[in-house]
Formats: structure tokens, C-alpha cells, sequence
């Protein structure tokens, strides 16, 4: 699936980054030695957790039910090399760096391979289930010292503090959100894939059909602002729609972060079948667009020539950015 390079990017300071990134065109990357796709290890560990060693050199834990995930790790060391691409091209030696949504802690690993230890990543992981697997791939990864990790949901202020409902399917946990399905809590057991329980997974005709066996489990609330009382200057977002939420939460960290670039998961969908959420959706564009000024661009996976090359980035505006396929962008000030 992933065609793999002989290199890949070296460490790069943030604003040289930043500045040579352009948002109308593809730019080639820099490059550093990679491990051979024949040469990565996968190790079996106690349970099911597993061991796998990435393109990039360093070492996740993964459990071996993920199958989202899991598989982009396990099986090819890389997950979304597009954005990978234009995440590593924003940061340097010595950077601070949020990453919300962390998993099993891919972008924070990545984060710290490139920051070195004199820079400093804020790992935030809401599902607890997750967050035990992320603490194995910070030590695993070799760096302790330089990744902070942070169990609960980065929220808006009026959530700050408060136990909140957290729903997520084992297989396809990369999905888990604080929005749906979490109404009929399931013990983690129940919701891995087995005999008793594929034939939820069945349609009338006995044909498998995708469909989520929803766990639910209590998280709390916390805002960005609360954890992180330094300049950054890059940050990942990947909240399963809750990007809105913290970025509300966020305001203070945003502002006093000057040299900051984002990248950010996206989804218009949502703003288009739930009205509830629009008015926070709104706020979040009013903010960083018209208060903060960055300027978006979507990150382009469409003819990606692989790892070691930068993809198309094709800049929105206000109007755009609600008929957008689902997508990663780029947000940076001018």
C-alpha cells in the first residue's frame, strides 16, 4: 500500500519550516535514512499487545484486536505518510508540541524523535483504555523524558473538570468520541469481535455489514489552556469531532503562541447533520480565521507519490471549508 523511500526528513526549525511551506503547490522534503520495510520488527508481547517498529525507527505498542490503527502500524510502519509529511516539515530542535488525540502515541513518538530531547510533546488521550497502551509506546519509544501524557478529553471551559461519557469500538478504536453510542455502556470485553457477538455485526441476509460494538467508559474534561502553560509551536488535533471543543479550550495557549502551526482533522459532515453542533463549529472559524488569522488548506492524500514526498495542499476559504471531503488540514499564520 505504502510505497516505501530510502529516506526522509531531517529536523528542521519551526519558522524555516513554516515559511517554505507553500499552500498552492507540492515542495519536495529534505531527507534522512529510513528502515527498510524487510528490516522492521514486530514482536509478539505478554497478551495482546504487539510490538511493532515504524518507518521512522522508533518502536509502538499496539494491541493486537486494533484493526485501524493497528494495521497501518503493524503491518506497514506508517500511518497517513501525506500528513505525516507536512506535521515533521513543521517542527525543529527544541520545539513544544501538542498532540490531542494521541492513541497508542504515533504522532507523539514522532514528535519526540524530531524535537530531540531538549523539545517537549503534550500527549493528550481521552479513552483510558488507550492511554494504558500509549504509556507502554512512550517507554518502548525511548522517550520518557520528553513525552508528557495527559488521560482525559481536551474540552471547552464550561466542561473543564467535569466526568464526561466516552464511547469507542476495540477494532476500530482510532473512532472513539465523546458523542455517539456511549448511552449503552458495554464492558471492553464484550466488544472485542467473537462468536457470541459477530451477529450484531450480521444484516438479514447473514452478510457482515460494518457496524460498531460500542464500548463506554467515564473520561474527565480538561482544557489545553489548563495543561500547557507554555508557547508552542506546532499542534495536532485529531479528536473524532471535538476539534471545536478544543480549540475553545485552548484560546489562551493559541494566542500566546506565536510562531504556532496546526494540523487538524476536519470533518463538515458533522456541521451539516447535527445543529447542535454549529454554533461551537462557528466560534472555533471565527476564532482562528478572523481573530487569529491563519489561513487553512486541505491536506491532499488524492495521487500522493510516497513517503518522502510533500502532498498537494489546496488553501479554503471560510466558504470551502464546508464542501471539503473528510480531510486533514494545514493552519498556519501568514
Amino acid at each position: 500500500m505504502i510505497r516505501l523511500l530510502d529516506q526522509w526528513l531531517p529536523q528542521r526549525s519551526a519558522d524555516a519550516a513554516v515559511a517554505s511551506l507553500p499552500l498552492d503547490r507540492p515542495a519536495p522534503l529534505p531527507q534522512r535514512p529510513a528502515v527498510e520495510p524487510r528490516s522492521r520488527r514486530v514482536l509478539r508481547l505478554a497478551g495482546d499487545d504487539v510490538l511493532a517498529e515504524t518507518i521512522h525507527g522508533f518502536h509502538l505498542v499496539v494491541p493486537a484486536w486494533n484493526i485501524d490503527v493497528g494495521i497501518g502500524i503493524i503491518r506497514d510502519g506508517v500511518i497517513e505518510p501525506w500528513t505525516n509529511a507536512v506535521f515533521m516539515s513543521l517542527l525543529g530542535a527544541g520545539d513544544r508540541v501538542v498532540n490531542v488525540g494521541a492513541n497508542f502515541g504515533y504522532y507523539s513518538v514522532l514528535a519526540a524523535q524530531t524535537v530531540g530531547r531538549s523539545g517537549r510533546v503534550y500527549a493528550v488521550e481521552a479513552n483510558p483504555v488507550v492511554f494504558t497502551t500509549l504509556l507502554k509506546s512512550i517507554y518502548w519509544s525511548g522517550y520518557p523524558d520528553v513525552i508528557h501524557a495527559y488521560n482525559c478529553a481536551a474540552v471547552h471551559p464550561e466542561a473543564h473538570g467535569t466526568t464526561l461519557p466516552f464511547a469507542f469500538d476495540p477494532q476500530f478504536i482510532g473512532g472513539g468520541n465523546l458523542f455517539k453510542g456511549a448511552a449503552q455502556p458495554k464492558p471492553l470485553a464484550e466488544c472485542l469481535w467473537s462468536g457470541e457477538n459477530v451477529r450484531h455485526l450480521l444484516d438479514a441476509d447473514r452478510r457482515y455489514r460494518p457496524a460498531g460494538l460500542m464500548a463506554a467508559i467515564d473520561t474527565e474534561g480538561r482544557t489545553l489552556d489548563s495543561l500547557v502553560d507554555t508557547p508552542v509551536e506546532a499542534m495536532l488535533i485529531d479528536a473524532e469531532g471535538s476539534e471545536s471543543l478544543v480549540i475553545a479550550g485552548a484560546r489562551e495557549l493559541i494566542r500566546r503562541s506565536p510562531s504556532l502551526a496546526m494540523v487538524m482533522e476536519w470533518a463538515p459532515h458533522a456541521y451539516q447533520v447535527d445543529p447542535s453542533r454549529r454554533p461551537h463549529i462557528d466560534a472555533m472559524w471565527d476564532f482562528l480565521l478572523d481573530e487569529q488569522g491563519f489561513r487553512a488548506a486541505r491536506i491532499c492524500p488524492e495521487d500522493y507519490r510516497g513517503v518522502g514526498h510533500m502532498p498537494r495542499l489546496d488553501p479554503l476559504t471560510r466558504e470551502t471549508l464546508f464542501h471539503v471531503p473528510h480531510s486533514d488540514l494545514l493552519l498556519r499564520r501568514p
